[in-house]
């Protein structure tokens, strides 16, 4: 047999949300994913729909177009921007330029950092997260010349947003040693005030933002990295051709503009009212789309809710095999999620 390289020794696929449920979904409520729940809006279906007379052709790998409706939004040039296929292929592609010998990443965060840093032969380093919160002075004391740090903000799975100020002394620290932040905001459209991250732009910071979630299209892969001129031309210099298909270019273009912020600003005013209820009942706090929630034991819990008809995250794989994430929906699955939840947690006592 072919050996493998060292690195990966022991790497497996990682657990996500939105897995295949035996017996079929047809009864089951998946909370499992963090997508916003009154999305697809219609325009994105109409921007598919236009989208198919155009499949015979190959998709400009530069995203030429997008880049530069990226950039009129944001206030920067195209070469500062480069598109791509989800936040996850993006984080490989940071993975393949940058990463060198060290990758900071807290505790309990986002699962394909930590692969994307081994298949490079990094070490990693687990920041401590105590009261599972991210302490950026822990992250600023632990920083090392080359280093890579991974910043989810907000956090996947806790739900924590860090402000600006917070991120900024992360950032400067990395400047005084010659690290680089990449801040993953995946999951940024769905924080209330959340600050400009770009307006931080340096040479030792990527961000990284997906279209999918905040509307509701994970099948169609879409997201988008802002730096400098110099990181974003490496990046782009590994990208694989073509990734971005023509169907996703389309769709990211529909959801730039004001239909997208308009849909946007009125589904985080509803997620936030319905937020108001979860967090009565259950005396959880988030500032993102979902929630993290001690059982005591993850497996056993999602077990139980399944047969329930809910589907939610084990959060094992995130390293705490005592807590589950579901996400926010609709008001009325909200309240059928929240009745078996409460059953479930009383049923333990």
């Amino acid at each position: 047999m072919i050996k493998l390289r060292a690195a990966l020794e022991g790497l497996r696929a990682r657990a996500h949300g939105g897995e295949p449920v035996s017996g079929g979904t047809e009864r089951v409520r998946d909370f499992s994913v963090n997508l916003n729940p009154y999305g697809p809006p219609e325009f994105v279906l109409e921007a598919i729909r236009d989208a198919t007379a155009e499949i015979d052709r190959y998709p400009d790998t530069g995203c030429a177009a997008l880049r530069e409706q990226l950039a009129h939004k944001y206030g920067c040039a195209a070469n500062e921007i480069l598109v791509g296929a989800g936040v996850s292929e993006l984080i490989q592609l940071v993975a393949l330029s940058f990463v060198n010998d060290r990758v900071l990443i807290p505790a309990h965060t986002y699962g394909e950092y930590e692969p994307a840093a081994r298949i490079m032969g990094a070490q990693i380093a687990r920041v401590a997260m105590p009261g599972l919160r991210i302490v950026p002075e822990l992250i600023m004391d632990t920083l090392q010349p080359d280093d890579v740090v991974f910043l989810c903000n907000p956090n996947n799975p806790t739900g924590q947003y860090l402000e600006e100020e917070a991120v900024n002394g992360i950032v400067e620290a990395a400047e005084r040693v010659n690290a680089l932040v990449v801040l993953d905001e995946a999951y940024v459209d769905f924080v209330t005030d959340a600050f400009p991250a770009q307006r931080l732009a340096t040479q030792n910071l990527i961000i990284v933002r997906s279209l999918t979630k905040s509307f509701a299209i994970p099948g169609i892969r879409i997201g988008y990295a802002i730096s400098t001129k110099e990181l974003i031309t490496a990046m782009e210099s590994v990208k694989t051709p073509w990734s971005v298909s023509v169907i996703a270019q389309k769709v990211g273009a529909a959801v730039l503009g004001a239909e997208g912020d308009a849909f946007l600003a009125d589904s985080r005013a509803r997620i936030e009212r319905s937020k108001e209820r979860i967090e009565a009942v259950l005396e959880v706090h988030s500032d993102a789309n979902y929630y993290l929630l001690e059982v005591v034991n993850a497996a056993g819990a999602k077990k139980r809710l399944l047969e329930d008809g809910f589907l939610i995250r084990d959060c094992t794989s995130f390293g705490l095999p005592r807590h589950i994430r579901f996400s926010v929906k609709k008001d009325g699955e909200n309240e059928l999620l929240l009745h078996n939840v409460m059953a479930m947690l009383a049923a333990r006592e």
